[in-house]
């Protein structure tokens, strides 16, 4: 790609502002999506229907039988009897075919059918014999197998394919009960997904978005979904653990060898777009090598930061995982409601590799690798009007570039000591390095700035498992980790007059600050677990060290640096040591389970920063109760309540201001707080695996006692902030998802709905403190095909409103649609076209069009296949947004990736 010149002016006129598109062109592309909806409603007309009702021998309806219509290398289509026994299947296929009926606790049968007119109505009744068996597993779909087996879901991946999928993500997204975000986090039926491995070894922890947006989805022949999974074997059935994960099982022909694919892609305008895996899984080593080279805005890595550093929430395997140090200054680009690899003008080069190696039984070493080399540009024009009296409103005009270099290593080893007992060592290694240039039109004035960025983290884990007897389990568990992200910023411009006074002739500024953490903790847990109950006692110790410096300087016309007054300075240190203890206790009452939860935290602080003081010593406790019932087999219902304490970190406490944009600057409370609160969450969830239907709901509220907010002064140059403790915030938010298979339209649909308030107060400009609400709602519905045929599409749209009232009320409504179509023109060539429609009620009516075209050819099956992408068929070259808070109203326009095609080749062996 070539890169836009760094002497470009920034003048508006040269990128329209607020750009809404023509309605000529508005015309003629919802011509095109409708004719599209014409070919989708004639292809649902005139499917033949078959019917009948399934009895046993004494003539008693069966209900939940699995009727699989099926042609001699297919599954056609399926469905399930009803509570009297009858069924319905519609086709539009025509030939002869076999109808299978299975049931458990019954013999399958088998009976032909020949359909020979689309219109024709085919009534089809059966009685299944009965059959005593020993049940090891249940078989929902028998040949559409989605396998139930205690904790653990199987779905055959080829029954759910239609030949589209390109990597394991496309895969995933076809699944029943499991959703992807625009980001590729993954959950199921509303719950985060925490890790995904292959073949039962976890290659990337919480960064799996690199496994699922890279490997190619044909080598996969099976999705399990794990539920109450534990990454240790040795606590397996003996916790409470009720993490949810995906294991992905690779097809036979493919264990045995090496294998992989390469992809080389290029294309107008000098794109291009080249990636490889290498994959080699057998009993002894298993290898998965990555490549990737692009400047088509894809980021191969999904997000880098939670393969080094994964945010876990703190459980029986992690421990520190809440303290990590900070970025103060950003140059500002944000992120629009938009694919990313749409705005992101990017040269990727990124490579890694994941090892794995038994040498024996009981030892396994794996080893991961990567280096990601990143060169971005930025395009974005800003209108900020903020919500204040004399209604000022600013200009900020951006054109920036980053590059950045990540390198990061990790060991894992596991020694089984026996079979009852294990230790584990992890340990990482990260550095990096990101230098930031910006030119800056604010308010029609041309600056630059300059941040370097660096970082490095090193992190040490050792865990000791014993499984003293089948139901007791000692578990210890040591950290130690060192992180360190030093920062420069420059800027060619004085901006603060009226914060320096007296300042004399300054011309630019520069600032160095320094965010370091330093931990230690060893805890240790022992379990009992018996048939109604389990016991979990934890003790344990952390000690906490952080440190943030900045220091701002003033640098004159003579080029002479002088270090700004104490008040825009910091030399912050804050220790904390906490010996804590943790009892639960779980009582199992048939579906009924209730476990109670009593923290105790003894908490000693030391805070530095012109002098040393020890803060009195701190005791605390946090209860909760968890109320679990498994109402049946189609029912469940959850419910939490906790009352929590949080400590606040350093980032919150420093008492000097520090620049945190190139106008912003920001100082914390000046003391160390504890912040309480209580929380309440249910969570009810409808719907089987077996079930065509499957919702759940959630509801959560949190009221906070003591909570952190802001006092701002805002000026058109620059705001001072400052962090304040209030009391008396809440916070609730309901979220809704349900999950429809329509049999006789060959579609899932799926609908999601949620609502979040705050209510808080904060001050501007020194005035009394306001009471703030804001509201949020989100509601949308879409609806996939799985029809057998040549042509299946995607559909949906999701509306988000926000609403934020201080002194007065302002709304914001944004829609985003899609339509989708695949045309199977025939076993070699697919296509696809992608459409997406953005819709801003505030920006004067502005609708966005945006169109990707794909073509598939096949010419060696599983060995060579040539495509043809086109991306922004529409051109279009700007996408603008808007957004609101309690401070602000802004509007954005983005510069966008224009028009290009890409020829690419892809190689499998």
């Amino acid at each position: 790609m070539q890169k836009t010149e760094k002497n470009k002016s920034l003048n508006p006129t040269n990128f329209k502002f607020y750009r809404a598109v023509m309605i000529n062109s508005t015309s003629i592309k919802l011509k095109i999506y409708l004719s599209f909806f014409l070919l989708l409603s004639n292809f649902i007309n005139g499917q033949t229907i078959i019917e009948g009702q399934v009895t046993d021998s004494l003539l008693n309806p069966i209900a939940q039988v699995s009727v699989v219509l099926k042609s001699d290398t297919s599954i056609i289509t399926y469905a399930y009897t009803d509570e009297s026994g009858f069924y319905k299947i519609l086709t539009n296929k025509d030939g002869i075919f076999t109808l299978d009926f299975s049931s458990l606790s019954f013999q399958k049968i088998k009976t032909s059918i020949q359909i020979t007119s689309k219109k024709e109505r085919i009534v089809k009744n059966v009685t299944l014999v009965d059959k005593t068996f020993v049940l090891d597993e249940i078989i929902i779909k028998a040949d559409i197998p989605i396998k139930v087996k205690k904790d653990t879901i199987v779905f055959n991946a080829s029954s759910f394919t239609d030949g589209t999928e390109e990597v394991t993500e496309d895969l995933l997204k076809k699944i029943p009960g499991i959703d992807i975000s625009k980001d590729g986090d993954i959950s199921i039926q509303g719950k985060s997904v925490d890790k995904v491995m292959i073949e039962g070894d976890d290659l990337f922890e919480k960064g799996y978005k690199l496994l699922t947006k890279n490997l190619n989805a044909d080598v996969i022949d099976k999705i399990e979904v794990l539920q109450n999974f534990s990454s240790n074997p040795l606590l397996k059935g003996i916790g409470t653990n009720t993490k949810t994960a995906l294991n992905l099982t690779l097809k036979e022909d493919r264990k045995t060898q090496l294998f992989g694919n390469a992809t080389l892609g290029y294309g107008t305008s000098q794109f291009y777009e080249n990636r490889v895996n290498l994959i080699s899984f057998n009993s002894k080593t298993k290898y998965y090598l990555f490549g990737n080279l692009n400047n088509v805005g894809i980021d191969p890595t999904g997000d880098i930061s939670q393969i080094i550093n994964p945010n876990y929430q703190p459980s029986a395997s992690s421990i520190g995982d809440e303290f990590s140090a900070k970025n103060l200054i950003n140059i500002d680009t944000g992120t629009p409601n938009i694919k990313k690899q749409r705005i992101n003008f990017n040269n990727t080069e990124f490579a890694s590799f994941n090892g794995i190696y038994n040498s024996s039984e009981k030892l396994k070493i794996k080893g991961l690798a990567l280096v990601n080399i990143d060169e971005n540009d930025f395009f974005r024009q800003s209108e900020i009007q903020f919500l204040i009296p004399n209604n000022l409103t600013n200009t900020e005009n951006i054109k920036a570039d980053k590059k950045s270099i990540t390198g990061f290593g990790k060991l894992d080893v596991i020694y089984n000591i026996n079979d009852d007992s294990r230790i584990e060592y992890i340990g990482k290694y990260n550095t990096s390095k990101q230098k930031s240039n910006s030119g800056l039109l604010f308010n029609n004035e041309v600056y630059n700035q300059r941040l370097l960025n660096k970082s490095k983290f090193t992190d040490h884990k050792i865990t000791y498992t014993n499984r003293i007897t089948s139901n007791n389990v000692l578990l210890i568990r040591g950290r130690y980790f060192y992180d360190r992200k030093p920062q420069n910023y420059f800027l060619d411009t004085f901006l603060y007059e009226d914060i320096f006074p007296d300042s004399g002739t300054i011309e630019n500024i520069n600032q160095k600050n320094t965010s370091q953490v330093e931990f230690l903790g060893i805890e240790g847990n022992y379990i009992i677990n018996r048939k109604n109950k389990n016991i979990d006692i934890k003790l344990g110790y952390k000690r906490n060290y952080e440190k943030f410096f900045s220091s701002f300087f003033l640098i004159d016309s003579s080029q002479i640096v002088k270090q700004a007054e104490a008040k825009y300075n910091n030399d912050f240190t804050l220790q904390f040591e906490d010996i804590y203890g943790e009892v639960s206790y779980l009582y199992r009452l048939k579906r009924i389970g209730i476990r109670t939860t009593l923290k105790t935290h003894q908490l000693l602080t030391t805070l530095k920063n012109n002098k040393t003081s020890r803060l009195k010593p701190s005791f605390y406790t946090v209860p909760s109760i968890l109320f679990n019932w498994s109402i049946n087999k189609r029912n469940s219902l959850s419910a939490l309540y906790k009352y929590d304490t949080k400590n606040i970190t350093l980032s919150d406490i420093y008492s000097n201001f520090a620049l945190t944009n190139f106008r912003n600057f920001r100082a914390g409370t000046g003391g160390f707080e504890q912040l309480t609160g209580s929380i309440f969450l249910t969570n009810y969830t409808y719907g089987d695996w077996a079930d065509e239907f499957i919702a759940n709901a959630s509801f959560l509220y949190r009221k906070n006692n003591k909570y952190q907010s802001t006092n701002t002064e805002i000026a058109r140059n620059f705001s001072l902030s400052e962090k304040i403790i209030l009391n008396n915030g809440q916070l609730y938010t309901i979220n809704i998802n349900a999950d429809k298979f329509i049999n006789k339209l060959s579609s899932n649909i799926k609908i999601r709905g949620s609502h979040t308030q705050t209510s808080f107060q904060n001050s501007i400009n020194n005035e009394r403190l306001r009471d703030v609400k804001t509201s949020l709602y989100t509601y949308g519905i879409e609806m996939r095909s799985a029809f057998s045929g040549v042509f299946n599409f995607h559909v949906g749209t999701d509306w988000t409103t926000s609403i934020v009232e201080t002194s007065s009320k302002n709304t914001n409504t944004d829609v985003t649609s899609f339509l989708d179509f695949t045309f199977n023109i025939s076993e070699k060539i697919t296509c696809k076209l992608k459409n997406e429609r953005y819709y801003f009620r505030n920006l004067n009516s502005s609708t966005y069009y945006f169109s990707d075209f794909e073509a598939q050819y096949i010419i060696k099956k599983n060995a060579l296949t040539l495509k043809l992408t086109a991306q922004n068929l529409w051109n279009t070259d700007s996408f603008a947004n808007y957004s609101i808070n309690d401070q602000a109203i802004t509007t954005t326009e983005y510069r966008l990736l224009p028009r290009y095609f890409l020829l690419k080749l892809n190689f499998r062996f």
